[in-house]
């Protein structure tokens, strides 16, 4: 019977994962269109219409690859949360918490960079972010652990 169960439970891992898959990708689904309803111009080119949207360098970068660990670690929970124990789901909530204000604090400082016209390259505005979302999981994990009865 235990051997159905870990089946089962590793089944709703992978399910979960997956889900988070799709949610990410229909996040950005609704951002193309977002941008593409409000923020795009039209141009004429040899007589044809061409839609453009606006380039927002490293804001775009972000808004496109900034959540994925967010909607992973939800996917995951949404359908693991059940089976999971109390230290499983409290790690997991601390990861959608801080993944959520890791990526909204690296969109302020985005933003605030292609204000002041300071580009970012892909690869340090991808990894400073990510580098922020790590750091804020360690710190809420570290606060967890201090204040409960968690500590083994």
């Amino acid at each position: 019977m235990k051997e159905t169960t870990s089946i089962l439970n590793k089944a709703l891992d992978v399910i979960g994962v997956l889900f988070g898959l799709i949610l990410f990708y229909s996040w950005i689904i609704f951002i193309s269109s977002v941008k593409m309803s409000f923020f795009s111009e039209t141009t004429v080119v040899n007589g044809n219409e061409i839609i453009i949207a606006q380039d927002w360098g490293q804001i775009d970068q972000w808004l496109e690859a900034g959540l994925i660990l967010f909607f992973l670690m939800f996917g995951h929970y949404l359908f693991c949360s059940k089976n999971m124990s109390r230290i499983e789901k409290s790690s997991d909530i601390i990861g959608i918490k801080s993944s959520l204000i890791g990526f909204i604090l690296w969109l302020f400082i985005t933003i605030i960079t292609f204000l002041f016209n300071i580009t970012i390259p892909y690869s340090l505005n991808i990894g400073g972010g990510y580098i922020m979302l790590i750091f804020i999981y360690l710190l809420m994990r570290k606060n967890l652990y201090a204040n409960s009865d968690f500590e083994q």
